[in-house]
């Protein structure tokens, strides 16, 4: 474009900020570059799959513009990774990304360089965006405050301590997005000790088992986990969680039983990606212990509520005293639960229900629901809606008998049951 006539090329020559990103491939282009970007913050890509040669653009472009560098990407190889991090000792109080990627090779399987603490002169305050792949941090760096996205990754899982990645946390008390790639730590774990993410938005776990770090953090409301769980063992500490929040959102099949429930602190659901048959009695079973009366909100998708034990599922809900809604879509089982509501003293609080009125092709026995109906003049007082998932016109016609005792009542198909408080907005403050 600086080529069309004299008056674009004295336009775009004096745009110090159109000559900001410096791809480091070419000497004479990335000179000319340095020149016309004058005090511009400037980005810097690096790709390098041989060692430094003594004309390396890079040897130009870091002493000329380290007080300047507003973000840092580096591809490099593992055998020449610490030539490339050597040459970035300096301080840097503009850097706000830094993304550094080692290739892995066939001839040097897994090998994941290490980050020396001098990287930058230690000093990061100024970073916002963090993305590490394949390779080792030392952490903590000092000075992380101003940290709201991370990423650490590996090809695969390997031992490694949960107390440097706390002690990180602690030095980033801002961060609102984490992802871990096969770098959840598997050992070292620190009893008694909880860090607190008190600006967490999203968090994704993807290959190895995150238990041990769940276990040290304190994750704020409406914060979203996602990763491989699966009951009871990632329940474990829930007492001390309780006051925040826990999202959990797995790709699954439809088959695959789901469980959510929330209360005054926030909401936790749960989807494991291998369900057993007996799933859904153990996350209740779990949930019992830890006790479920602060409750206000119960979903249920999938699984058998009595496969295991009918017991643990009838003092679970006993013990709900202040649920406001139950949603159950696609249960085994439902009809005892039904009957339970309408005979014993169970949910006094409950004010939505909502059922899928199908099990395996078969609908529930109506009669069941009427009489739990018929026990809102005496139990379920607070019982204001019933929405039942069918698409049969014989169950919508039954249904709407309902509305002798129920103020709100309605039936259709059960996805368009559904609410989900989700927006999945993930917007910045």
């Amino acid at each position: 474009m600086t080529h069309v006539c004299r008056a674009w090329r004295e336009i775009f020559i004096s745009r110090s900020d159109l000559w900001s990103d410096l791809g480091c491939e070419d000497i004479n282009k990335t000179l000319v570059y340095l020149e016309r970007s004058g005090s511009s913050p400037v980005n810097v890509r690096l790709e390098r799959y041989k060692n430094l040669t003594l004309r390396d653009p890079l040897l130009q472009v870091i002493p000329r513009t380290v007080t300047r560098l507003k973000s840092v990407t580096i591809h490099a190889m593992p055998w020449n990774f610490h030539e490339i991090i050597a040459q970035l000792s300096h301080s840097t109080p503009l850097l706000a990304s830094l993304t550094i990627e080692v290739e892995q090779c066939q001839s040097l399987p897994g090998l994941c360089p290490t980050i020396v603490p001098t990287l930058f002169n230690g000093d990061l305050s100024s970073l916002r965006e963090l993305r590490l792949q394949c390779v080792r941090p030392t952490l903590p760096w000092r000075n992380m405050i101003n940290l709201t996205s991370f990423t650490l990754g590996y090809t695969t899982s390997g031992a490694s301590a949960v107390g440097p990645l706390l002690d990180f946390f602690e030095s980033a008390p801002r961060l609102r997005k984490i992802q871990l790639h096969f770098a959840t730590p598997t050992y070292g774990t620190q009893t008694g000790r909880l860090v607190s993410l008190a600006r967490l938005r999203r968090m994704d776990v993807a290959g190895g088992n995150p238990s041990l770090l769940l276990d040290h953090l304190l994750i704020p409301v409406n914060a979203k986990l996602s990763g491989p769980f699966d009951p009871p063992n990632s329940l474990s500490d829930l007492y001390q969680l309780r006051p925040y929040c826990f999202r959990v959102h797995v790709g699954v099949a439809e088959v695959c039983p789901a469980i959510r429930f929330g209360g005054p602190y926030g909401q936790f659901s749960i989807a494991p990606t291998n369900p057993q048959p007996n799933t859904t009695c153990r996350v209740l079973q779990s949930v019992a212990q830890f006790g479920p009366s602060n409750i206000e909100r119960l979903t249920l998708i999938g699984g058998d509520l009595m496969v295991r034990d009918g017991c643990v599922t009838y003092w679970m809900f006993l013990s709900l005293r202040d649920l406001r809604a139950l949603t159950i879509l696609q249960c085994e089982g439902l009809s005892h639960l039904v009957s339970w509501l309408g005979q014993m003293d169970m949910c006094p609080k409950l004010e939505e229900l909502v059922l899928d009125a199908r099990i395996e092709g078969k609908n529930f026995d109506m009669q069941e629901m009427k009489a739990t109906a018929k026990a809102r003049t005496s139990r379920l007082v607070n019982l204001q809606s019933v929405k039942i998932g069918s698409r049969d016109k014989s169950v919508q016609t039954s249904a709407l008998e309902l509305n002798l005792y129920i103020p709100h009542v309605e039936c259709g198909p059960w996805v368009a049951l559904m609410s989900d408080d989700d927006d999945g907005s993930d917007e910045e403050d």
